[in-house]
């Protein structure tokens, strides 16, 4: 194609969380000289909706007035003709598939992406809104699914054809979490002694998280290493909750709650294992675990959603189950006496995200889908 391909991106908001960081890898990376991007928010853009606007496409911001808003639908017509919008990529919010699709299918955008990154998640009244989904993917092109076990997983729930979901796994700008400083100097800068074992979890602070399992796995860790310190690196509904645990449980002078941080690699360079702890609900496949293996930590992770994939039992962490907080701290104290192990597991897991994991690879993939599904679309598969 000689002239660019016009790319639309339709979200709902952009909270803190693993698909919002996606979203915005994908646009830092992706080709200007190839596509022109738009990005319209349903609704405010929030947190990490204004980093997307700051990188300087061109958006559209509160389409809706309120949660139902038919007029929301024609004003994305509106919007998807006046653009010529040849692909439109949607952020797997139910309301983005509710205006996206009926509004793309009456402008007549050539092609319709869905990226799903959910899995497990439960709805009020379930089953209808399931049902709904399923005919709303009727309008949809491709369905881009995060690992091979996702794409099973939306093949048998959501009742969607195989050979309509693609798989894309999820990517990290590794360069991002490479620090200059030692391990030392990283535990001082954050006031941990230079030589004590560092434990982290990075996640939002929301029940599916599990953080409790995180703070009873560190009372078993302490217990066997007396100088561990943890580090809990992300902020949400349930930190004042989480804090108050950890205050009753004895471990205020070694669980360190920093917050939402944008700037990790400085903080993770403090960190011998990393760690998540999550129950079913929503985990796919986690970026924060892949953002701390591209600093080279090994991980512990509750066996949840497709981490299976990435997280290689001996070689990039281990797997435990879910809600078995003695496991995960048997694990962590197996990586930490095995220094040779946890080099190994170190650098295989930094060779998986340049491998595999990377958001270059991830934006790559999907520059390719759009091209190839808008050219099968358009009529014009003789150019592919």
């Amino acid at each position: 194609m000689k002239e660019k391909l016009k790319l639309s991106v339709l979200v709902s908001s952009l909270a803190v969380g693993g698909a919002e960081q996606l979203l915005l890898m994908l646009l830092k990376h992706i080709d200007h000289d190839r596509f022109v991007t738009r990005i319209f928010f349903l609704r405010d853009p929030g947190i990490v909706g204004r980093e997307v606007i700051e990188l300087g496409h061109e958006t559209v911001v509160n389409i809706l007035s309120n949660r139902i808003d038919l007029r929301g639908i024609p004003h994305l017509v509106h919007l998807f003709r006046k653009t010529r919008t040849d692909v439109l990529l949607l952020i797997n919010h139910l309301n983005t598939l509710l205006y996206g699709v009926i509004s793309a299918r009456l402008a007549g955008v050539p092609a319709c992406i869905n990226w799903e990154n959910e899995t497990f998640k439960r709805y009020p009244i379930h089953s209808l809104t399931m049902f709904f989904r399923r005919v709303l993917h009727k309008g949809i092109d491709v369905v881009v699914a995060a690992a091979e076990g996702h794409k099973q997983y939306i093949a048998e729930v959501e009742k969607i054809p195989l050979q309509k979901i693609q798989v894309i796994y999820n990517g990290v700008d590794a360069e991002r979490f490479h620090s200059s400083l030692t391990p030392q100097q990283a535990r001082e800068k954050l006031g941990i002694p230079a030589d004590s074992p560092v434990i982290s979890i990075l996640a939002v602070l929301r029940p599916d998280k599990a953080h409790e399992i995180f703070l009873d796995a560190a009372t078993h860790i302490r217990r066997e290493l007396t100088t561990a310190h943890f580090l809990v690196i992300g902020d949400g509904p349930q930190r004042s909750m989480l804090e108050l645990r950890a205050a009753k449980m004895g471990l205020s002078d070694c669980v360190h709650f920093l917050g939402f941080r944008r700037e990790l690699a400085d903080i993770l360079a403090a960190v011998d294992v990393n760690t998540l702890s999550s129950k079913p609900e929503q985990e796919t496949l986690s970026v924060a675990a892949i953002e701390a293996m591209a600093a080279g930590i090994p991980i512990v992770c509750t066996d949840v959603g497709f981490m299976n994939e990435i997280v290689i039992p001996g070689q990039t962490g281990y797997l435990v189950p879910i809600g078995d907080a003695q496991t995960l701290a048997d694990r962590v104290l197996e990586i930490l006496r095995n220094p040779d192990l946890k080099r190994q597991m170190s650098a295989a897991c930094r060779r998986l995200v340049e491998q595999k994991l990377s958001a270059s690879h991830m934006a790559d993939a999907f520059q390719r889908l759009f091209l190839q599904t808008y050219l099968r679309r358009s009529g014009h598969p003789e150019n592919l």
